[in-house]
């Protein structure tokens, strides 16, 4: 019986979590978009063994099939000598080792990825009117890239989805930490969170911890607005058991900060250690949520949004003052 209502119980804090938001009280039912998404991992190979059809695909994907040739596969451009070949070889490396095989059963439609991100840039077109909505590509990188952006842009490679069970990434010897992220329920939160760093650029003119957590709250928060009933679990990327130290530990984690007088200091090694990704925060034990100056500055972001509430999403998200959001956040663990 006991180990029923623990069950139950857990479950329930799953919901809390990701269902008690005043965030999502907000009408997007008149709010109409439409995301362009294409599949360059279909088209790309759907001529395999010949060779594909590289002016059909730069017509069709335009400035996307340069970032994808370019910056993802690094065979350069249709002038290079070696362009033709390097694709072809691509397409047999992915075909012979089973990627595409794999990547075609996890996602044989991405009708629910369509639907979960339409959702997504609905709630960001109520908070930003007159912002476009970028182009969404699906593509094969190989294991080489997660999601890529640019203006206009969202890619998506399918073959970092694949589950956390996925024998490839077994293979490939990754660390568990990243693996635990490689689900297909990541891919909402990865492309939001991408499409806002690039959107709401970080103000490095002040480059110390405090602006840095500042900022990474800023990211949380509009994550948490604009995926409303998404789970903070998987927002964060943490387990349950993460995501209940760092809730528990969070008035330790501010005073250690402050005893340490960390706030103010500029020592890059030190913020990525507060902020980067891993399996931990290395400061604290073995045990701890990782990024955990990202989950604090999320506290100081909802802090600072509750004692100012005439500020809305879109004046946070362009409010680069980090020192003044501190101040008037008020916050108190």
């Amino acid at each position: 019986m006991r180990k029923i209502v623990k069950v139950i119980l857990s479950l329930s804090l799953v919901f809390i979590i990701s269902c008690s938001n005043s965030k999502s009280d907000i009408d997007i039912s008149k709010i109409d978009v439409e995301i362009n998404f294409k599949q360059l991992n279909k088209d790309l190979i759907k001529n395999y063994p010949d060779t594909p059809n590289v002016i059909n695909l730069m017509k069709e994907y335009g400035t996307f099939f340069n970032l994808y040739t370019q910056g993802v596969l690094k065979i350069g451009n249709y002038n290079q000598k070696e362009f033709i070949p390097s694709l072809i070889k691509f397409n047999e490396y992915c075909y012979e080792n089973g990627i595409v095989e794999k990547v075609e059963k996890a996602f044989p439609n991405i009708e629910e990825q369509k639907k979960e991100l339409t959702l997504a840039f609905k709630h960001f077109k109520y908070y930003f009117p007159d912002k476009n909505i970028p182009d969404i590509y699906t593509f094969i990188s190989a294991f080489n890239q997660s999601i890529v952006t640019d203006s206009g842009i969202i890619g998506i490679a399918l073959d970092k989805y694949l589950g956390k069970d996925c024998e490839f990434y077994k293979q490939l010897a990754w660390d568990r930490y990243l693996v635990l992220k490689m689900t297909k329920e990541m891919i909402p939160v990865d492309c939001m969170k991408a499409y806002a760093l690039m959107e709401f650029a970080y103000n490095d003119s002040i480059d110390n911890l405090l602006s840095n957590i500042v900022y990474e709250g800023k990211i949380a928060y509009f994550l948490d607005v604009i995926l409303p009933k998404v789970p903070d679990t998987l927002k964060f990327a943490y387990t349950e058991n993460q995501f209940n130290w760092a809730e528990k530990n969070e008035e330790l984690v501010w005073s250690y900060f402050l005893e340490n007088k960390l706030l103010f200091n500029t020592d890059a090694l030190l913020i990525k250690k507060l902020i980067g990704d891993g399996p931990f925060t290395p400061m604290f034990t073995n045990n701890s949520a990782p990024r955990i100056g990202a989950f604090i500055g999320r506290k100081i972001i909802n802090s600072y949004m509750d004692e100012n509430p005439e500020v809305s999403l879109h004046d946070l998200m362009y409010n680069d003052d980090y020192q003044k959001i501190i101040n008037k956040a008020k916050y108190r663990p």
